[in-house]
This record gives structure tokens, sequence and C-alpha cells, in this order.
């Protein structure tokens, strides 16, 4: 016993010696001449680098320097940017509207069906499956997925649906 918890202490000590040695970091280039950083050296195109000190630069500023002013007019396009008309941008938002009304009604047939065939998670069992088999929980599982998928699908839609702007 006494034997353990002095190899359990060696060890503890010993670890706490190696987080405190520096570690060796090596620079390796490969053939595209793509540099990596890693703690060994496998390869010849390896070369150990030391001194190096990774740092993070302070959010603070220094005594008394203010925070550059920010622009104004950083959401404002160029004056280059192609405009269109109110009334073309108007009929493009009518037509993505009644698509996403089309796909909305198109998945939420597909709920109403995926739910009817899941039969409250005991579905009929195909002509090649027996209830209670692998195969048999594995189309259960399936269907599952599809019905929270098209759950989400028709949250999304909706979403997409509910901004003023149409």
């Amino acid at each position: 016993m006494r034997h353990g918890v002095l190899l359990i202490a060696g060890l503890v000590l010993s670890a706490g010696c190696a987080a405190a040695q520096p570690e060796v970091i090596f620079v390796c280039t490969d053939a595209d001449g793509h540099k990596t950083y890693q703690n060994s050296g496998d390869g010849t195109a390896c070369r150990r680098v030391d001194g190096i000190v990774a740092t993070i630069p302070s959010s603070e500023l220094p005594r008394g320097q203010s925070p550059r002013p920010i622009s104004t007019r950083s959401g404002i396009s160029p004056a280059s940017f192609p405009r269109v008309d109110v009334n073309t941008q108007r009929l493009r938002d009518s037509d993505r509207r009644r698509i996403l009304e089309e796909e909305l009604r198109a998945e939420q047939e597909r709920l109403a069906r995926l739910r009817t065939e899941f039969n409250h998670g005991e579905p009929q069992p195909a002509s090649d499956e027996v209830i209670g088999t692998g195969r048999y929980r594995d189309h259960v599982q399936r269907l599952f997925e599809d019905i929270e998928r098209s759950e989400g699908n028709i949250a999304s839609l909706q979403r997409e649906l509910t901004p003023i702007r149409y």
C-alpha cells in the first residue's frame, strides 16, 4: 500500500515538473509550402523553433486614447451598386412569398402523411418486416426522424414568412 502511494506521489510530482518545462515547437513545411506548427518534428522539412510566445491583443485601450469613430455609412451600399426599381422588388417579394407558401403547404401535407404512417409509434410493417425485429425498429426510427425533420422544416418556413416586409 505504501509503495502505491509513493508511486502516485512520484507521478504527480513528475507531471508537475513536466508541465513547468516549456514545450518544444516545430515548424514543418509540406511539399506545397504550407507551414504547420506541431510538438514533434516528424519529417525532413521540420525545424525546431524556440522562443515563440503566443499573445492575444487586449481589448482595452491605452490610457488617454479614445476609440476610433465608427463610420455611419458602414451599412450603405456604394453608389455603383445596381439598384432595382420598387415595383420589380415588390414582384420578386410576392413571388418569393408564394413559393414559400407552396413549400409550407407541401411540407404540412408530407408531415400529415408521415404521422398517419407512423401511427403513434406502431406503423404497419412492410411485407419483408416482422414487428419487433431490428429492421422494423429501424423503419420506426426512420419515420420518427422524418417527422422531426419535417416539423423543423415547417418551423423554418413559418419563420421565413413572418417578416412584415411582404
